[in-house]
């Protein structure tokens, strides 16, 4: 297997924070949090009636399904003009302008309803999983540790604590939270197995693979059945270049949990590695049935379709993507892929590997890539 069969599918590749699951949170986002000072519920004013009826509607109509949130945000930007003190109606409009791809409007909503409700423990959730997404791990750190301050046994928001800073680059202040973790666990095997769990993803980030193992398998050694173990287990592995060992502990996790999109995934990354784009398709059409928000496993399925020489399908997957999150990078750069290697429609390549350029992260290892590919289509 060549390095650079891993480009495009490395994407995919998850490691699960454990019991947190704050992957899959419905929240991204770009925006400061000097604001947010979460020290205690305070008691709110009482809503009025105008303000409550659209704030109902907005809820009633969220709850019909992600195609109506556009109208749902309508009631809920009406509800808090009417009443700028309505918690709810911020937290939701932060919910509903995240799963929109509004990733700057939706932390700006949720820092409103954090200055009205500086207690909200839901909001730091959703707020910290809104920066972290949005590539803004230091920032989620600092919302984290402020809560910390006051409630510093809140084991879940310790871990994501772990988590920013370890996406952050951080790893010795990540592998400290881990260590506190462990302590704070006082032999709780459900917090043992998030601790060890934790340990054993910053061993693998910081390259100490046999560390890594280890603290995975202390975890396994209490519950067998944790799907998330075993896929980060599986992670461990590839990483060594061990793919069957990997795919069969991506299988079990699986197996474990058969809704588990994190193992499926996975899975996928070593089909096409392998260049099996058919079995890689299978386990992301199911992914995606799963949870057909995640912007990633619908690039994935592109990938694999494009691979499968399915190229309309391709190309839905990244549009679906771009649906989910706009400007979404790896979108972008799969469609001028899509677009110049095998359409050959220069002018739409252009466009999506130039949009790739001003949405990518400055140190994206595809950006060469795109600027290259910009050269030879001028």
């Amino acid at each position: 297997m060549t390095n650079s069969a891993r480009v495009v599918p490395a994407i995919l590749v998850v490691a699960l924070l454990g019991g947190c699951g704050a992957h899959k949170s419905a929240t991204g986002a770009k925006a400061a949090v000097a604001t947010a000072n979460p020290t205690g519920a305070v008691a709110l004013p009482k809503v009025g009636v105008e303000a409550r009826a659209e704030f109902d509607e907005g809820l009633r109509v969220m709850r019909t399904g992600r195609k109506h949130y556009k109208e749902a945000r309508t009631h809920f930007v009406k509800a808090t003009q009417i009443d700028a003190q309505l918690f709810e109606g911020w937290h939701d409009l932060g919910v509903i302008d995240a799963a929109l791809g509004n990733f700057d409007a939706a932390a700006d909503s949720f820092r409103k309803a954090m200055d009205v409700q500086p207690g909200s423990r839901k909001t730091v959730l959703a707020y910290g999983e809104t920066l972290r997404r949005g590539r803004q791990a230091r920032k989620a750190a600092k919302l984290y540790q402020k809560w910390l301050e006051t409630n510093e046994g809140d084991g879940e928001i310790r871990a994501r604590l772990g988590q920013v800073l370890r996406e952050g680059g951080d790893l010795d202040q990540s592998l400290e939270q881990a260590r506190l973790l462990l302590g704070q666990a006082a032999g709780d095997p459900t917090k043992t197995v998030v601790a060890y769990n934790a340990l054993g993803l910053t061993y693998y980030k910081m390259g100490k693979l046999d560390l890594a193992e280890t603290a995975l398998r202390k975890a396994l050694e209490i519950d067998q059945k944790s799907a998330f173990i075993w896929n980060n287990l599986g992670l461990v592995a590839l990483e060594r270049g061990h793919d069957q060992e990997a795919f069969l502990d991506f299988q079990k996790g699986s197996e474990l949990d058969p809704k588990y999109v994190q193992a499926r995934l996975n899975k996928a990354v070593v089909y096409l590695d392998c260049g099996d784009y058919k079995h890689a398709r299978t386990e992301l059409e199911r992914a995606v049935e799963i949870d057909p928000n995640d912007p990633e496993a619908q690039v994935a399925l592109g990938v694999a379709a494009r691979g499968d020489g399915k190229l309309d399908h391709a190309r839905r997957a990244y549009e679906r993507a771009l649906d989910i999150e706009p400007d979404y990078p790896p979108a972008l750069f799969n469609l001028g892929l899509l677009y110049m290697d095998f359409d050959k429609d220069k002018v739409k390549a252009r466009d999506y590997f130039t949009q790739f350029n001003q949405h990518a992260d400055s140190g994206d290892p595809k950006r060469a890539d795109a600027q290259a590919r910009l050269q030879e289509l001028r």
